[in-house]
């Protein structure tokens, strides 16, 4: 989920799309929602909030061309690119990875007949602490790609994209981004209309199509930085527009295919586009911070509630709860908070610092010996 990238540029840069926050932690919201719901069986009340993880990848190319578009080939290389990457996303992959294992595990010794095996777990586990996907049937999970932590396709589909385009796309004319991301939008509407859903990308069956969700949306924010100088500066008629197409692309109760396509290929991409327009507008009350805390929140959320229902089932005997387990929202969210400001931000400076320092030491040893001299 890009919903982890944050615009590591000038101040003066930081806070020209400043609008772009506000919308990426009500969409880590509405997932958190979207979630509560599904992994509850409490009453649904973000019906399509899966959707918001295409507009994270919208916003991941935006935002990536923009702190890292001019430097990669000029001052920084693929290398230290990946290093960034990697130190960025990996901290929070790992504590899901953990919270995750301890949930399925916690189950396997409780219900072992609705679990998958203990070896699966442990393997699985490993997998998806390399942020790899599982490829066989699970007895319990299924073809999930991410049983452990399932938010965590996105960020598989995210980190391959972002390498590809630190690696080639970053080159490419704007000419030809605006070619390849009208070719992936047919592809993604293909697939999504022969699948009859838009939910694609989590399960190995399905995993062609989380790339073709990646790949469109991802270049649909690179076609928009490209184009951004000739954008007009609109205010907050445009930031109230935007957050209106996303909050509508992502509630609003319908499911037919065609519905999921339209939101996907045309309305939220209309809501970046207005939301880049916006500029600094602030209008959400409470989405800084919720975008300061959206990336944890994303990476975090699903093993509380699944922890929350099996609890729930457990001692009430119900298999569906109630709106009350909605209230897991405020306890989610200051988990989040607590573990971005002591443990993710933490985390990411010694990552860096090490993976820095293991890289200027495979330069030195691999100098000439009289270099060394």
């Amino acid at each position: 989920m890009s919903k982890g990238i944050r615009m590591t540029t000038a101040p003066q840069r930081q806070s020209r799309y400043a609008f772009l926050d506000e919308l990426r932690g009500l969409a880590a919201l509405i997932v958190l929602l979207f979630h509560v719901g599904t992994r509850t069986g409490a009453p649904a009340i973000a019906a399509n909030g899966y959707l918001a993880v295409d507009f994270f990848f919208m916003l991941s190319g935006f935002v990536l061309a923009e702190a890292y578009g001019s430097k990669l080939g000029a001052d920084m290389t693929f290398r230290e690119f990946a290093r960034r990457r990697l130190a960025r996303m990996m901290p929070i992959v790992v504590l899901g990875v953990c919270l995750g294992t301890a949930y399925a595990l916690l189950r396997w010794i409780a219900a072992p007949a609705r679990s998958d095996s203990l070896s699966g777990i442990l393997a699985s586990t490993a997998l998806n602490t390399l942020l790899l996907p599982k490829w066989w049937h699970g007895s319990a999970t299924g073809w999930e790609a991410f049983p452990i932590n399932g938010p965590l396709w996105s960020l598989f589909f995210e980190m391959v994209i972002n390498f590809v385009w630190a690696g080639w796309l970053v080159a490419r004319h704007k000419g030809t981004l605006v070619l390849l991301t009208l070719a992936s939008m047919v592809v993604l509407a293909a697939m999504a209309g022969n699948a009859g859903t838009m939910d694609l990308g989590w399960e190995v069956p399905s995993l062609l199509g989380g790339l073709a969700r990646v790949t469109f949306g991802f270049l649909f924010g690179l076609v928009v930085h490209a184009f951004r100088e000739h954008l007009p500066v609109l205010g907050k008629p445009a930031a109230l527009a935007a957050g209106i197409m996303l909050v509508a692309a992502l509630v609003i109760p319908l499911h037919a295919v065609s519905w999921t396509i339209a939101m996907t290929l045309v309305v939220l991409p209309a809501a970046l586009l207005l939301a880049v327009c916006a500029g600094r507008q602030h209008l959400i009350p409470g989405a800084p911070f919720l975008g300061a805390i959206s990336y944890a929140v994303y990476g975090l959320h699903v093993p509380f509630l699944a922890l929350y229902s099996g609890m729930a089932e457990r001692f009430t005997g119900r298999s569906e709860a109630g709106f009350e387990a909605y209230l897991m929202v405020f306890l989610i969210l200051a988990v989040a908070a607590l573990a971005t400001t002591f443990y993710d931000r933490p985390a990411q400076r010694i990552l860096r610092r090490t993976l820095d320092q293991g890289s200027r030491a495979a330069r030195r040893g691999s100098l000439p010996r009289d270099a060394l001299s």
